[in-house]
């Protein structure tokens, strides 16, 4: 029963089939069918009825009405038919209607516009997907072929795993990706199983591999599969947290990437498990050792990042830091540094990472500056903090000091980003960078963020360490670097270095140990070393010295360098504050006590042999020893000069009373003989304090230092007058040889009058004193000099030498300058100070009148002329200093005083021209055209421009003064300028603008003219007149001869400057010139008369060869004759007149003729010559013209040799001339 029941049963459910399948069209039918079919299909058995009941839903996606519509009946019915075929499990059947499905499910796609690849898409081609699985068909492909020809891996992966694709069509569908995500999505697949629920004839589960290969053996417990921990946390309250504990589990990264692919996912734990699922155990071990739980139930924060960034820096994992960091953090500036650590590790390539290192910064900067931070960025400060670690990192990783120095010096333009976070990148590069060549390396503990006191004691030690190789230069700038003291690194080389020069064969050379000790002194002094170091420095050198020597010439060279030392230490010693004047004093000593040694061991060596001593210096200047001496000398230390050392008192007594008191000066006789000397050169030179202090030191008796210290106690009125008879007697006693004094001050102070006693007592300590009588002049004029400016002495001896100068000049003496120039020798000031004194005067003065300010006193007074001027000038010794500082001081006077720097040059000019000094005067020339051209043109103070001109007088190499007028049309400023005529400046002015119009304004008569009338130029005015009118002769012989009123108006013209020419020449005395003038005048005047009579005979502008037939054809004599005179031509009169007379009969014009020349026989010989082949008609003419012959023997002889037969016997037969013709003729 049962088995006939499921016989009808499947024969009502084949017939509800095919009812359903030919219904198709309407759509009532077809669900009612599909209805009756599910009631059948339910009384089937289990087995055959679940394919039954999943074979219906494969159609519905042919049954919307879109479809129906648009399907032609003839396609329809083909379906339909297939799906019978299908019901009725026919071969072959499934697979046509499979095509049919998908390409109907793409037409749907398109119409509806959905993207192939995305999810949606997904939905509509599960239909096609489950019909196979129905159907036991391959399954389609369709869609994971779009998603992977698309990149869409997440959708592929989601539709392969949701309908349990065979591994092998998967793999195959991999195939059609991109490189990259097909290498990726095998390296994801390699260790993940994929488990298929699909049943087969046992119903238990299979394990499939994605793998290449099959995973042999089955373990009992498998890690979970990727898709079903995908599903498995959409369960979860926290999706992400649970993708990343199964990434921790698995140690599978790719469930890092989905999970933060979640909505609202924080990214800083994604990209911590990331990084840990991507590294050996070993580093997870040590970047999570700190945790307590276990990772997978970790809340990551950014304290457990740095730890996670400081592990992996350390262990030298970089890349899956840079990739971690790409994925989640792609916009931090982290990535830009991480680029920068591989370039230079992995690749070296220092360039590129320079490139990247220089994006960092931008971006940091745009970040501090209040850029936008990317959603889910890191904090700026931790950046910044972390980047430091990256760089401290890569520098204590450095293999070599090679790569050290290069990763320095990329990092140094770091320095001011990173500064507050880590050591000073710029510093250590220039570190690395000075470490160079030397064998010493940068130090690991400077390379971490250790304390200043730290690095102090590194940079020290690496000081230490190239000083120890001898490379001071090195270790000097090491020290600066570092801010470190360089006078003990100074001192110590300077020691090493001295060592080294005494073991040289050049050390016995004076000059080689005065060369050393000043390139000491100098290194010192620039390195601004403390004084009390330095001065112990030179000290200790000069007492190492103080050793018994060998050779006399050997010890002189020693004490030699002894007293430099000695001089050099005081120097230094005398820079502290206060200053130990004990010290002083005893340094002083012993200077004296070695310059006596040093003098009795040269006049030992000079009577031994004078070929013993060294050769002396050219010049005093030559001589680098005394220089230094004298620079260095004790007379320069202001501590040592105090008022005891100028009074009497302690001033030692004779040698009788020291012995009665028993003062002893602990030297020889000799010494002390030598000492005396040596006391009296100081006095000779002016050092009085060093000589009184010496005297004291030894308590020598100088006889001359009494004199001189009593002369300035008289002259400041410290000291009483002597009585009358004492001073008499000690005036008994002076020496012949001091009558120089009086005439070397005669210049400057009057005999003292008798009422002075002061000044007479003084001039008689002149006359007395032997030593420092010089001395003793200055305090004489000094005292004199306050008597004229009615001051105390005290108050002039207290002012500098150059105030008392200012203050002489200033006054209204008569002869100030003259007394100036006489102080100025008494006082021995130099040519600097004066030059400098008369400059800065000249100046104030010249700032005082252009600001129209007028001082009671001025020291140059540009009232009174140049004569002032110029002894002024010449109070200077060379006056060339003067010009110099007054171009130097130039710069100090404002730029709205132009008047007063255009003056200032024009003195300097003076200053220089007074030597001839031919740069200087270069240097003004080229100061006064940049101010010319940069400031006078352009503010139009033209004024100032032709007074810069003037003043200096270099016409000819200030040309460009001429064109700046010229261009600005102010040149007459030129002619109204009254120049110095007592320099010689009008007719150098005047030569210079003639030059100047010839050969840059040859056209322009009217400024030649102008200059000419302005200096009175009568021959140049002519010489341009008549330049003027030939220059319109050219042009118009240049034009074709044409008769017009342009024609008679030029000529009219030139007659005019022609006339205007002629009468300039002679107001000059030029005879020739005017009367040339006149004769191409009255030419012009002839050629204007044949115009005016309406010819067109041209007779001006004649060429030699066109001179006779123009004279031939004028009409009147003196007209020839004008012509003749105008070109200098000497005309044929005797064709002349054959034409005029002979030819023409014109006898009107031979009357003309003989009004201005005689007819004389030869020129009737020369006519008749022309009567050879002459017609007949003109015997009348040669008749009547014989008549004007007044030779009555040339006249008989011309007419018998032209037959004139008649005329011959009239002559014959005439009383007049018979009686002489018959002689002539008989003789």
């Amino acid at each position: 029963m049962t088995e006939v029941c499921v016989v009808v049963c499947r024969q009502v459910g084949q017939q509800v089939y095919r009812l359903a399948l030919q219904s198709f069209k309407p759509a009532v039918c077809g669900v009612r069918g599909r209805l009756l079919l599910r009631a059948a299909g339910s009384l089937q058995p289990q087995t055959e009825g679940r394919r039954q009941s999943h074979a219906t839903p494969s159609l519905p996606a042919l049954e919307p009405a879109t479809t129906h519509t648009l399907l032609p009946t003839q396609h329809l019915h083909t379906l339909v038919f297939k799906g019978v075929k299908l019901a009725e499990a026919e071969p072959g059947a499934a697979e046509e209607l499979i095509g049919c499905l998908e390409a109907a499910v793409t037409d749907s796609l398109e119409q509806k516009g959905i993207s192939r690849s995305s999810y949606e898409a997904a939905q509509e081609w599960a239909l096609p997907v489950q019909f196979c699985q129905l159907h036991s068909l391959k399954l389609s492909s369709v869609y994971p072929a779009h998603c992977a020809q698309d990149g869409q891996f997440i959708h592929f992966l989601l539709f392969v795993q949701l309908h349990n694709f065979p591994p092998q069509q998967v793999r195959s569908l991999v195939a059609l990706f991109g490189p990259a995500l097909q290498a990726h999505l095998s390296l994801a697949f390699q260790d993940l199983q994929v488990y298929s629920q699909r049943r087969s004839c046992g119903s238990e589960e299979q394990l499939q591999s994605l793998s290449t290969e099959a995973t042999p053996g089955s373990p009992e417990e498998h890690p979970r599969e990727l898709f079903q921990v995908l599903l498995q946390s959409q369960e979860e309250a926290s999706p992400c947290r649970y993708l990343l504990q199964e990434a921790l589990l698995q140690r599978c990264p790719t469930l890092a990437v989905l999970a933060a692919c979640q909505q609202g996912v924080e990214l800083l734990p994604c990209l911590c498990v990331w990084v840990l699922t991507s590294v050996d155990d070993i580093t997870v071990g040590e970047a999570t050792s700190h945790l307590v739980e276990a990772p997978q139930h970790h809340e990551w924060t950014l304290h457990d990042l740095s730890i996670i960034w400081r592990t992996l820096l350390g262990r030298g994992c970089i890349r899956p830091l840079l990739r971690g960091f790409e994925l989640f953090q792609r916009d931090c500036p982290l990535v830009l540094v991480l680029r920068m650590f591989e370039l230079c590790c992995d690749y070296r390539n220092f360039s590129e990472a320079k490139a990247k290192l220089l994006d960092f910064q931008r971006m940091l900067i745009a970040l501090r500056n209040g850029s936008p931070v990317p959603s889910g960025g890191l904090p700026l400060q931790w950046v910044e903090s972390q980047a430091s670690v990256l760089l401290l990192t890569m520098l204590q990783h450095c293999s070599s000091q090679y790569d050290l120095h290069r990763l320095l010096q990329l990092l140094a333009d770091v320095d001011k980003l990173l500064k507050s976070n880590g050591p000073d990148f710029r510093k250590l590069s220039q570190f690395s960078q000075l470490l160079q060549g030397s064998e010493v390396s940068v130090s690991p503990r400077l390379l971490q963020c250790t304390s200043p006191s730290v690095q102090q004691e590194e940079f020290q030690a690496a000081v230490d360490a190239l000083q120890a190789r001898g490379r001071y230069s090195q270790a000097r700038e090491v020290a600066l670097l570092a801010g470190l003291s360089v006078h003990r690194l100074l001192l110590s080389q300077l020691l090493q270095e001295a060592n080294a020069q005494k073991s040289k064969t050049q050390w016995r050379r004076l000059e080689t140990r005065v060369s050393f000790w000043r390139k000491c002194q100098e290194q010192l002094k620039a390195d601004s070393t403390d004084p009390e170091s330095a001065s112990q420095f030179f000290l200790s050198q000069a007492e190492a010295d103080d050793s018994a020597a060998a050779e006399a010439q050997t010890e002189l060279l020693d004490v030699q360098e002894r007293c430099l030392l000695l001089g050099l230490a005081a120097h230094w010693l005398s820079q502290l504050s206060p200053a130990p004047v004990d010290q002083l004093e005893s340094l002083e000593k012993k200077l004296w006590v070695s310059r006596v040694r040093r003098h009795i061991l040269t006049v030992a060596m000079e009577k031994e042999s004078v070929f013993n001593l060294p050769p002396p210096a050219a010049t005093p200047e030559m001589n680098t020893y005394e220089g230094l001496m004298k620079e260095f000398s004790f007379s320069n230390i202001s501590a040592l000069n105090t008022e005891r050392c100028l009074s009497l008192d302690g001033l030692p007594a004779p040698s009788e009373e020291q012995e009665e008191l028993g003062v002893t000066s602990g030297l020889s006789p000799e010494e002390r003989r030598v000492l005396a000397a040596l006391i009296g050169q100081l006095l000779d030179d002016g050092s009085i304090h060093e000589a009184s202090r010496v005297c004291r030191y030894f308590s020598l008796h100088h006889p001359d230092m009494r004199v001189v210290l009593r002369c300035r106690g008289l002259a400041s009125g410290e000291l009483s007058l002597e009585p009358q008879e004492e001073a008499s007697e000690a005036l008994q006693r002076k020496s012949f040889t001091t009558s120089p004094s009086l005439s070397s001050l005669s210049s400057f102070i009057m005999l003292p009058g008798p009422e002075d006693e002061v000044a007479v007592q003084l001039q008689n300590l002149v006359d007395q004193c032997r030593h420092g009588s010089n001395y003793c002049k200055q305090v004489l004029s000094l005292y004199q000099l306050s008597k004229e400016l009615q001051s105390s002495f005290s108050q002039i001896c207290g002012e500098e030498p150059r105030s008392v100068l200012e203050m002489l000049l200033l006054s209204d003496q008569p002869e100030r300058f003259r007394k100036a120039q006489a102080f100025i020798r008494a006082q021995g000031l130099s040519a600097d100070t004066v030059a400098e004194l008369v400059s800065s005067a000249v100046v104030q003065a010249l700032l005082a009148s252009t600001q129209e300010l007028q001082p009671e006193k001025q020291v140059f007074r540009p009232s009174e002329g140049r004569d002032s001027l110029i002894q002024l000038i010449k109070l200077c010794d060379d006056p060339n200093l003067v010009g110099v500082k007054l171009l130097e001081n130039l710069n100090a006077v404002p730029l709205r005083d132009l008047s007063c720097i255009v003056e200032s040059l024009i003195v300097a000019h003076d200053c220089f021209s007074l030597t001839c000094n031919m740069e200087g005067i270069v240097r003004v020339l080229q100061a006064a055209r940049h101010l010319s051209h940069t400031y006078l043109a352009p503010g139009e103070h033209y004024s100032l421009l032709v007074r810069l001109l003037t003043g200096i007088g270099r016409y000819n190499e200030m040309t460009y003064v001429f064109d700046l007028l010229h261009q600005n049309h102010r040149f007459e400023m030129l002619l109204r300028k009254k120049v110095d005529t007592d320099r010689g400046q009008s007719s150098s002015l005047k030569t210079a603008l003639l030059d100047y119009i010839k050969r840059c304004l040859p056209a322009d008569s009217e400024k030649h003219n102008m200059v000419a009338l302005c200096f009175s130029m009568r021959r140049e005015i002519g010489e341009n007149h008549e330049m003027a009118a030939r220059t319109q002769l050219k042009i118009i012989e240049s034009q074709a001869w044409v008769v017009n009123p342009e024609l008679k108006s030029s000529l009219v013209k030139v007659l005019a400057l022609l006339k205007d020419a002629a009468e300039s020449f002679s107001k000059d005395s030029c005879v020739r010139q005017a009367s040339r003038c006149v004769r191409t005048a009255k030419l012009v005047a002839l050629q204007l008369h044949f115009l005016n009579q309406g010819s067109d005979l041209r007779v001006i502008n004649l060429r030699p060869a066109e001179l006779l037939n123009t004279v031939v054809t004028l009409p009147r004599c003196y007209q020839v004759f004008v012509v003749s005179e105008a070109y200098s031509y000497s005309p044929d009169w005797a064709e002349i007149l054959y034409q005029k007379v002979i030819l023409k009969g014109d006898f009107t014009y031979l009357e003309e003729f003989k009004h201005h020349r005689p007819l004389t026989s030869s020129l009737f010989e020369d006519i008749f010559k022309k009567l050879d082949g002459a017609p007949s008609s003109i015997t009348p003419n040669v008749k009547r013209l014989l008549t004007h012959c007044d030779d009555v023997y040339s006249r008989y002889r011309l007419a018998y040799q032209q037959n004139l037969y008649d005329v011959t016997k009239t002559m014959l037969q005439d009383a007049k001339t018979s009686n002489y013709l018959n002689d002539r003729l008989a003789s």
